[in-house]
């Protein structure tokens, strides 16, 4: 009897310890193999194709299913990773926040760029032959940025420019204030966007309507703007200057007029050793501030156990010659998925807070500049104007008739 009784508190014992190991790690279903990389536009689709053939063969998990999703801009593959039709998206700094407020995402793993640090610098590009005066002298000139809401190209720069009181807030208009307000200040303005509500295309190669697709779209399309002469100024990071000028080891020989790095500067916010241009190469002490990384994202109830071998085969890619080869060796001159000049990706532990210290105050400023409104008063005072107007023209219609 006294065994009966020993037994069975043994057998209840190992349900309950059972049952809490599962409560603490819950089983992995069928769709948590589906391993789907989320990428922002169709350009970028073949690399991908490569990149998850080249995963799945360094992946001991053969369960596991690798497929390319494309979306329609950053914020549509947020979107599919929340809702389970993708596991994975590479995010730009600019991103990170909404990654993880609107769309409760979870930050795994960043790259790592040529310059060994996982931040990069936003930078304004010149002509050295048509280098304004200052900071100050660039009412009226065309700019190309990396994108709309990108950190670099967009966020620091535009917000820099507000905050010094050089952009005026225009608060009136059917697009966000920071739309209006570049647009109103500068003459021609490329900021492409899949989001055609955000998109500013006047100084586009498309014109109307452009998209992750325009030949002027991201880093080194900002760069590129500025070489053919459609821009006076590109806004992207520190890095695409050197790397894509005709003596940089991502030299673009399908690009019209470009020349060495020594042809292109940097205007500076602030004068350096006297001048507001300087070298591309000091971009540490001539820029508008830094960003964080490119970063991986995954849903944040995906399980503890995928993400550890999600992290294991990425590290295993990280010395893999093909992978490299794909992305990391200097053939990824479009920056497909991951930025031109990285080198490797690391896993990340840290917290959202921690990848966005270096942008928080930019996108703070953001938000403000958006969600300033039009002056007390405002719409009130255009009545009397418009009186105004009607009366003068009635008194003059009435002066014409007694003559």
């Amino acid at each position: 009897m006294a065994s009966r009784t020993l037994l069975s508190v043994l057998l209840f014992a190992l349900f309950v310890s059972a049952a809490a190991q599962n409560a603490t790690d819950p089983p992995v279903s069928a769709e948590d193999e589906d391993w789907g990389w989320c990428v922002t536009t169709e350009g970028d689709n073949p690399t991908c194709q490569s990149l998850i053939t080249i995963l799945a063969d360094l992946d001991p998990e053969a369960t596991h299913k690798y497929s390319c999703i494309v979306g329609d801009g950053a914020e549509d593959c947020m979107k599919k990773i929340n809702n389970g039709d993708a596991k994975f998206g590479v995010f730009d700094g600019g991103n990170i926040r909404k990654a993880s407020n609107t769309y409760n995402l979870k930050p795994i793993r960043i790259e790592i760029t040529g310059t060994s640090t996982d931040r990069y610098f936003s930078v304004g590009v010149v002509k050295k032959d048509n280098c304004p005066r200052n900071i100050n002298d660039l009412k009226g000139k065309r700019t190309c940025h990396s994108g709309y809401g990108r950190a670099a190209g967009w966020t620091i720069p535009i917000t820099y420019l507000v905050d010094s009181k050089i952009i005026p807030v225009v608060t009136s208009g059917p697009a966000q204030n920071d739309i209006e307000s570049v647009k109103a200040f500068f003459s021609k303005t490329c900021a492409a966007s899949n989001d055609q509500t955000k998109a500013v295309c006047s100084a586009c190669k498309t014109t109307t309507g452009c998209t992750q697709e325009d030949i002027y779209y991201d880093y080194e399309g900002a760069f590129r703007g500025v070489v053919e002469d459609s821009c006076d100024i590109a806004f992207t990071k520190h890095s695409i200057p050197i790397d894509y000028a005709s003596n940089g080891q991502y030299a673009q020989t399908g690009w019209t007029g470009l020349g060495p790095a020594s042809d292109y500067a940097l205007l500076c916010p602030t004068p350096l050793n006297g001048a507001f241009c300087t070298d591309v190469a000091n971009y540490a002490d001539c820029n508008f501030g830094n960003a964080p990384p490119h970063t991986i994202f995954v849903a944040s109830d995906w399980p503890a156990v995928e993400v550890q071998e999600f992290q294991a085969v990425l590290d295993a890619a990280n010395n893999d010659p093909a992978f490299n080869a794909l992305l990391f060796q200097g053939k990824n001159t479009a920056g497909s998925i991951f930025v031109s000049d990285a080198t490797k990706t690391l896993a990340y532990s840290g917290t959202v807070d921690a990848l966005v210290a270096p942008i928080e105050k930019a996108a703070t400023s953001l938000e403000a500049i958006n969600a300033a409104k039009p002056p007390a008063g405002a719409a009130a005072g255009l009545l009397p104007s418009l009186l105004g107007v009607v009366a003068a023209a009635t008194s003059g219609l009435v002066l014409a008739a007694a003559l």
